[in-house]
């Protein structure tokens, strides 16, 4: 999608996030100079400048005594020192004209009652100002394209998807674990207690950014709930917005409130909300990442019938309950198609039917591309999915004792891309778990490095697949909708 003008709210995010210098309060060797760490092996570019009266130097860089006597500009200030010493550092930030502030420190609202007055001093110190705060009791901000993280190993290739979560360690978790499935990142925001910028700001600022095609969110609390459905409905009639509301029952409630200081509200309330926006609502970390892997790697379509592709008579059963479970469908293959498989799989042991259970036929060279192929031309299918069985296709290799393994799964992949490709629709690719381990990993890194995504079980992708319908679903009953402004 191209903007033709930003926002004055989309223009000071962008700044904060593309910073020239940044400094970090409070690190030191006892804590590992984590934060220190993170920035220099994120590899970014421009001065870093670290405080601490206690150090002289670490990293090859010199320690200053205090932000204010650092000579230069500095445009982001990262603090972790304790909470009641955060205050004066905020003081120092405004004087130095620091445009944001990430505070790492804990013990504010989401600890006490004196945290909270804590907090509101944050607050007043920058009103009035032009510098932000993220946070407090957060991670911040992970941009590759500006090579800062909040991780040292996190992957600094750049990538379509943004990320927003009031949760550190989900954020975390989300960059880390997401990049083993071919993920990468826009831009990842990690904002707390949010005592001044908050989640609709983040939201508001990545539907604007044309570099991230797929949001994602982890919400626990919101404090203007009006904004929030408005930057949802805005973001999600521009881009798919995938959304992970913590704290859905009472205990998980009372958790949020001990976390970071906000209100849960209601589930039924939520569910609303993300009905009414357009948004899909997720449960868990793991159909967070599926949705966002399948949103990213595959073309839209909004067409419940799909073809399922797999070695196994018993699975194809299981595994077509589990797509109908979520509202898809596993439909007749059209005569012409069925008459076209005939000649690339045997007849002892197969099922030219849908699901296809290609039995002895899987493992032989050149049958997956052909029949992979064929059912993408067949138009009364939406979708593939594919489950690729390692141990199968390693017995045979062991069997025959001829490294034919590569072939098999070039065929495969092959296949694969004429129904993307060509037939311009998705394929989902199922690696269930498997004693070969070494093997998995080779193979989900062929299919990854592909552009396809990869799932552990049938149901976690027709789970993902499902979700993906059900927004672009959605788009086509609003009549100012128009899918060039998705571009994956």
């Amino acid at each position: 999608m191209q903007m033709e003008s930003h926002s004055e709210l989309f223009n000071e995010i962008d700044e904060i996030v593309h910073p020239r210098s940044i400094a970090v309060v409070g690190d030191s060797p006892k804590g590992r100079l984590y934060w220190l760490k993170s920035i220099v092996e994120s590899g970014f570019e421009g001065p870093i400048y670290p405080i601490n009266p206690s150090v002289e130097s670490a990293l090859g860089l010199k320690f200053y005594k205090s932000l204010l006597e650092v000579p230069e500009e500095i445009d982001l200030v990262i603090i972790r020192v304790p909470a009641k010493v955060v205050p004066e550092v905020v003081k120092e930030s405004v004087l130095k004209k620091a445009k944001c502030i990430v505070i790492f420190s804990s013990g504010f609202s989401e600890n006490s009652e004196e945290g909270a007055e804590l907090e509101k001093k944050l607050v007043q110190t920058i009103r009035g100002t032009r510098t932000r705060i993220i946070g407090p009791n957060c991670m911040g901000i992970y941009c590759p394209e500006s090579k800062i993280s909040f991780r040292p190993d996190t992957c600094m290739e750049p990538g379509p998807v943004g990320f927003i979560s009031q949760s550190g360690g989900h954020a975390i978790n989300f960059s880390i674990v997401g990049k083993t499935l071919g993920l990468r990142y826009s831009k990842v925001f990690s904002y707390g207690n949010a005592c001044d910028l908050d989640s609709p700001d983040f939201l508001e600022y990545l539907a604007e950014d044309e570099k991230t095609k797929v949001i994602g969110m982890y919400i626990e609390g919101i404090k203007n709930g009006e904004r929030l459905i408005s930057a949802l409905k805005k973001a999600a009639k521009i881009k798919p917005v995938v959304v992970w509301k913590g704290g859905r029952t009472e205990a998980g409630a009372r958790a949020v409130a001990s976390h970071t200081g906000s209100l849960a509200g209601s589930n039924k309330i939520w569910e609303a909300i993300f009905k009414q926006t357009g948004v899909v609502s997720v449960r868990g970390f793991d159909e967070l990442l599926d949705t966002i892997s399948a949103f990213v790697s595959c073309p839209p379509t909004t067409n419940r019938k799909l073809a399922l592709v797999s070695i196994s008579g018993g699975s194809s059963v299981s595994n077509t309950d589990f797509c109908v479970e979520e509202g898809l469908e596993v439909p007749e293959l059209s005569r012409e198609t069925k008459e076209k498989l005939k000649g690339y799989i045997q007849e002892m042991g197969t099922s030219v039917k849908n699901p296809l259970d290609l039995a002895g036929s899987y493992n032989y060279p050149g049958v997956l591309e052909n029949v992979l192929g064929i059912l993408g031309e067949d138009r009364n299918i939406g979708s593939v999915i594919f489950e690729v069985q390692i141990h199968y296709t390693s017995l045979v290799e062991k069997l025959v004792d001829i490294p034919i393994s590569n072939i098999i799964y070039g065929g495969m992949v092959e296949g694969c891309k004429r129904v993307r490709d060509k037939s311009n629709k998705p394929v989902l690719i199922v690696i269930p778990r498997t004693s070969y381990e070494e093997k998995y990993k080779e193979v989900k890194e062929i299919f990854i490095k592909a552009g396809f995504p990869v799932f552990l079980s049938i149901a976690s992708a027709a789970k993902a697949l499902h979700n993906t319908i059900k927004y672009y679903e959605g788009k086509e009953k609003i009549a100012s909708y128009n899918p060039t402004q998705i571009i994956f």
